[in-house]
Parts: structure tokens; sequence; C-alpha cells
């Protein structure tokens, strides 16, 4: 396992995390109508698993021998979205959170612990994804 690359990628995991925190949080504020209080539950409870996610992502950079660096490039302006948008957004989230995860499994495959610490977020984000795909069914 390259250690450098492993930590640059857990970086970028850990900030993708961050992001997709403070955008579910700000989604929350958006929500309107009939379904407000489960829609804004599970988005605020996102948020706050996507902190632990980046909790868990900075201590492991640390353990490698890393510097977590947080930077958040996200412009956080404030919108007017509908919630099937919010959910289509939070599909492109997780959806990107997933990919990333996939794409760190190959680095860390000669690495058993590495690889099962990886696996439990790619578990985590495929659940993410189907629940907030079911929520947009018809």
């Amino acid at each position: 396992m390259d250690k450098n690359k492993v930590i640059k990628k857990l970086n970028e995991m850990m900030n993708l995390e961050i992001s997709g925190a403070l955008k579910y949080l700000q989604y929350s504020y958006y929500v309107f109508g009939l379904n407000r209080i489960p829609i804004v539950g599970f988005l605020r409870e996102q948020a706050t698993e996507s902190i632990g996610h980046s909790t868990k992502l900075g201590d492991k950079i640390v353990a490698l021998g890393g510097l977590p660096t947080i930077k958040v490039d996200e412009d956080l302006k404030a919108r007017k979205l509908t919630t099937e948008q919010i959910l289509r957004e939070s599909v492109q989230i997780e959806t990107k959170a997933l990919n990333g995860y996939m794409n760190l499994l190959n680095d860390v495959a000669d690495d058993v612990v590495m690889d099962s610490f990886i696996r439990d977020f790619i578990s985590e984000e495929s659940g993410h994804l189907e629940e907030v795909e079911k929520m947009l069914r018809n």
C-alpha cells in the first residue's frame, strides 16, 4: 500500500464527507410540506453521519502518519429547492462518495485492516444511496 497516495485520497474523502454534511444541513432548512419532519430528520441524520465519517477518516489519516487537511470548496448560497431536487442532489452526493470509496479500495487491497475500513464506508454509502433512491420512487 502506498501510504502517501492513500493519505491523499483519505483527505479527499474526508473533505467530501464534510462538504456533504454541510449540504445536508443546508438542505434541511429548505424542506416544507406534509413530509417535512421525516425528511428533515433524514437529512440531519445524514449530516451527522457525514461528520462521523470525516472524523474516522481524519483519525485514520493521523494513524497512517499523515495530516488531515480540511478545505471546503462548496458554495452554499441560499436557493429555493423542492424536496425532489434536494433528494436528487443527495443521490449525486452519495454516488460521488460511493465511487470515491470504491476507487480507494483498489489502493488498500493489500492491507486487510484498511480494506475492511474502506468496505465499511462502501456498505454505509450504498445503503444511503438505496434509501434516497427509494424515496424518489413514485
